[in-house]
């Protein structure tokens, strides 16, 4: 492992040396990249816990940011897709900035973050947890096994056992993914998928007596935005919002009725609480089928983010729009060459 990384340095150095990585950027400066995060924290004195799966620091976030500045132009996502679609001409280097989910340390860490680059990034949001409040139920299952720490978790729901080591953090994070990722394999049905996690989590949330729930509201690393929330940055004009679906549910492992569902309450509910026009979309997990991207039209969005990567040029697919994860821990010649090669 070490050789390798010392191999790719060597590389980017030869690549940095004889400017190829200033001319990869400069053959993609007509196309947008745009780049994902969900939450933004970091582990401080006030916390409790910390979610097993990876976050971006404040600080990270505004060191790549610092880099990105240097080489793009931030744009909006209204700007995005009017260029793409050739209504307003394309402008050099453009770059936009999503959220995913709705997360509030996105406006109390990450928003204050981008301003300082005059940055106004889109949330997409999943509005059934902004009208409950509860923390999304990755999170949920997350905090419920880290109160069983030291232990071998064996559950049995539904007939079936699910079995978690949580001896160590590092054991548990490697344990708690390969479940997730499993279950993204071996579930065609989210709302299936979703008691699962929710079953699991109620029996050791009655084994521990805690739950996420009852902490959520003052926890900076789950809590949701709420609507008087979202409602004041967008009347500051401080960032966009679009559509995630109400529960964060594939849109390809929903029956029709679902995915109508999903797509029609989560448009409305937005227009309702911001008095505005949601034209945009993403796609839980990245996930869509040929006739969500059709309901996805007929229900009035404009565009659809996908997690496909890559850029987005001139006439590219409005409903299947690519993006970069965001490049944390990465030199200036690792992240130009990520988002160009």
């Amino acid at each position: 492992m070490k050789n390798r990384a010392t191999l790719k340095k060597y590389y980017l150095n030869i690549l940095d040396y004889f400017n190829i990585l200033d001319l990869l950027h400069y053959k993609n400066n007509n196309k947008i990249c745009v780049l994902m995060l969900h939450g933004v924290m970091a582990s401080n004195e006030n916390v409790s816990w910390e979610p097993l799966r990876p976050q971006i620091s404040p600080s990270e976030l505004k060191r790549v940011l610092s880099i990105l500045s240097d080489h793009y132009q931030f744009i909006t996502i209204e700007q995005a897709v009017d260029m793409l679609s050739g209504k307003v001409a394309l402008i050099e280097n453009a770059l936009l900035i999503t959220f995913d989910d709705g997360y509030r340390n996105n406006l109390d860490y990450a928003l204050p973050i981008c301003e300082l680059f005059s940055i106004k990034p889109v949330l997409f949001v999943a509005t059934g947890n902004i009208d409950s409040g509860l923390p999304f139920w990755v999170d949920r299952l997350d905090y419920a096994l880290q109160q069983c720490m030291g232990e071998l978790i064996s559950l049995q729901f539904k007939g079936k056992i699910y079995q978690f080591d949580a001896t160590s953090r590092e054991a548990l994070q490697q344990s708690y993914k390969e479940f997730r990722d499993k279950c993204k394999s071996e579930f065609s049905d989210d709302v299936e998928m979703n008691k699962l996690f929710n079953g699991l989590s109620k029996m050791l949330e009655i084994e521990s007596n805690k739950a996420l729930s009852d902490i959520c509201e003052r926890d900076d690393w789950s809590a949701v935005v709420s609507w008087e929330q979202l409602r004041k940055a967008v009347q500051e004009e401080r960032l966009d919002i679009a559509s995630h679906t109400v529960d964060h549910w594939r849109l390809d492992c929903l029956s029709q009725q679902e995915l109508i569902s999903q797509l029609e309450k989560s448009k409305k509910r937005i227009e309702q609480e911001l008095s505005l026009q949601c034209d945009y979309f993403c796609y839980p997990n990245g996930n869509y089928n040929k006739f969500a991207i059709n309901l996805l039209k007929k229900s009035g969005y404009r565009a659809a983010f996908s997690t496909d990567v890559g850029l987005c040029k001139l006439n590219d697919d409005l409903m299947r729009l690519k993006r970069f994860s965001f490049p944390v821990n990465k030199t200036k010649k690792e992240i130009i060459y990520f988002l160009n090669s």
